[in-house]
């Protein structure tokens, strides 16, 4: 599959939606675009979002990345408490990440989905 496939099927997992792409054309869709036919008439292949464990993992590694301490630390925090998913991505949000934090999510997603 190509980069480029690969690429937006990570963002919509990123975001915890389930997505299809198509096998002979590359394109993209999450669940909620493609209905039941479309998916049982075309050659399409069926994404579902990443398991807990593997999403936290990637924000562990995310926070050891962030060369700013300070910014580290706030995120490392969110980590540790209740919601971590929901804290986490209010965090990147508040600090000025999200931008930086979505591109390495996707990176990170690219690489497991190769495998």
């Amino acid at each position: 599959m190509k980069k480029e496939t690969l690429a937006a099927v990570a963002a919509i997992l990123g975001n915890g939606y389930k997505c299809y792409a198509s096998e002979s054309t590359g394109e993209v869709f999450a669940a909620e675009d493609i209905n039941l036919e479309d998916r049982k008439a075309g050659n399409f292949e069926e994404f579902i979002p990443l398991e807990g464990p593997i999403t936290f993992k990637i924000m562990e590694q995310y926070c050891a990345s962030v060369e700013d301490f300070g910014k580290q630390s706030e995120l490392m925090e969110t980590l540790m408490y209740e919601l971590p998913f929901q804290n986490f991505k209010r965090k990147v949000y508040a600090i000025g990440l999200a931008d930086e934090w979505i591109a390495y999510r996707i990176e990170k997603i690219v690489a497991i989905l190769e495998e």
